[in-house]
C-alpha cells in the first residue's frame, strides 16, 4: 500500500511516496535524493524523537514505524556540498524594536532544539499570517480573511450584529480588507475551521486565552497588545522557518510552559504595548484617540481599519 509522508529539511518541504512493504533503506535513499544531504539523522512524532537508522533497521519494512502520514524533520550531521556561487544575503527577519535576535529564542537542551518567536511583519494582518504560518499556506491573509468572512454568514445565529458589534455584511465586508485588525472572533473561528486549539499568551499579564479547548492539536501565537506573533520550534536557530514545528498535541504541556517562559522574557524587556491608554492614530483619516475601546469606536463609525501607535514625548 502506499503511504505519502512529509519531509522537510533545511532546503525546504517536500512530499514522498513509497510501498509501505519497502525498506526502511530505501526510504532513507529517497530523502537523500530529495534534500541532496549524504549524512543526517531523521526525527518525527510529538514531541520529536529520533528514527532507528541502523542497518538493522533499515531492512524492516517502512510500515513496521508506523510513519503513515508522519512529518519527517532532516537534521544534516554534514553541511550540504554546494557550488561556489555567490548570492545574496537571505533577508533579515522581522525583529522587535530594540530587542536582539537571541532574546527571543530559548534554548530547549531537553528537546534538543529551541522555542522560539517568529516576528510578523506589522501590515495589519499580524494575527492572520502568525497563524497561517502554522499550517504552511501562500498567501494566508487573503485566504484566512475569506474563509472567516465565509464562516461568519454561514452562521448568522451564532454570529450576529450583537456578537460581531456590527451587521454582518458589513463587518465581513470590513474584515476582508487588507488593513484591518483580526482579533479574538477570528481567532474563535479559525479553531473550528482548521480543528486546532489556539493558545495566545499575553505578553503583559501572560494569561493564555484558549479557542477551542477539547482539540487535539495546539497552536500558540503571543499577543503583544497591538500585534500578534507566532510561537515556535525549531533544531537550529540557522534553519529556516519552513522547517519549524508550529503544531503540537494538546497533551504536550511542557511546550506551553516553554512558550511562557518566553513571553516572561520578552515581558522584562517591555515587549507590548499598553492599550488601555496609549494614544493611536488613524492613519487614513489622521483621528487621534487613546485605548482600542476608542480605536474599536472609530472603526465601527468609518470602517477605518488602519491604525499606528503615536509617540509622546
Amino acid at each position: 500500500m502506499k503511504i505519502q509522508i512529509r519531509v522537510r529539511a533545511p532546503n525546504g518541504q517536500t512530499r514522498i511516496e513509497i510501498d509501505d512493504e519497502e525498506k526502511l533503506g530505501s526510504l532513507i535513499r529517497l530523502v537523500k535524493d530529495k534534500t541532496e544531504l549524504l549524512d543526517f539523522t531523521l526525527k518525527y512524532g510529538y514531541p520529536l524523537k529520533n528514527l532507528d537508522m541502523s542497518l538493522d533497521a533499515q531492512e524492516k519494512e517502512v510500515k513496521e514505524f508506523g510513519l503513515r502520514g508522519e512529518t519527517l524533520t532532516v537534521v544534516p550531521t554534514e553541511a550540504p556540498v554546494t557550488e561556489a556561487i555567490p548570492q545574496a544575503p537571505p533577508p533579515k527577519p522581522f525583529m522587535p524594536k530594540g530587542i536582539e535576535p537571541d532574546e527571543t529564542s530559548l534554548e530547549w537542551p531537553e528537546r534538543n532544539g529551541h522555542i522560539v518567536l517568529r516576528v510578523m511583519p506589522d501590515d495589519n494582518s499580524c494575527m492572520f499570517t502568525a497563524f497561517g504560518g502554522a499550517f504552511g499556506l501562500d498567501n494566508p491573509s487573503v485566504v484566512l480573511r475569506q474563509k472567516v468572512a465565509d464562516y461568519i454568514l454561514e452562521h448568522p445565529e451564532e454570529y450576529n450584529k450583537v456578537i460581531l458589534g456590527d451587521e454582518p455584511l458589513r463587518y465581513t465586508s470590513r474584515m476582508k480588507q487588507m488593513d484591518t485588525w483580526g482579533g479574538a472572533i477570528e481567532l474563535s473561528i479559525l479553531s473550528d475551521i482548521y480543528d486546532v486549539e489556539i493558545c495566545s499568551i499575553d505578553v503583559k499579564s501572560l494569561r493564555i486565552d484558549r479557542f477551542g479547548e477539547g482539540k487535539e492539536q495546539r497552536i500558540i501565537i503571543l499577543y503583544s497588545g497591538i500585534h500578534y506573533d507566532r510561537i515556535a520550534f525549531c533544531m537550529d536557530l540557522s534553519y529556516p522557518v519552513e522547517v519549524d514545528v508550529s503544531r503540537w498535541s494538546t497533551d504536550d504541556d511542557e511546550v506551553l510552559d516553554k512558550a511562557k517562559e518566553l513571553a516572561q522574557r520578552l515581558q522584562r524587556l517591555h515587549y507590548y504595548t499598553d492599550t488601555t491608554d496609549f494614544v493611536i492614530k488613524c492613519e487614513i483619516c489622521n483621528w487621534i484617540g487613546q485605548g482600542t475601546k476608542e480605536a474599536a469606536q472609530h472603526e465601527r463609525e468609518t470602517g477605518h481599519g488602519r491604525f499606528g501607535e503615536m509617540s509622546i514625548t
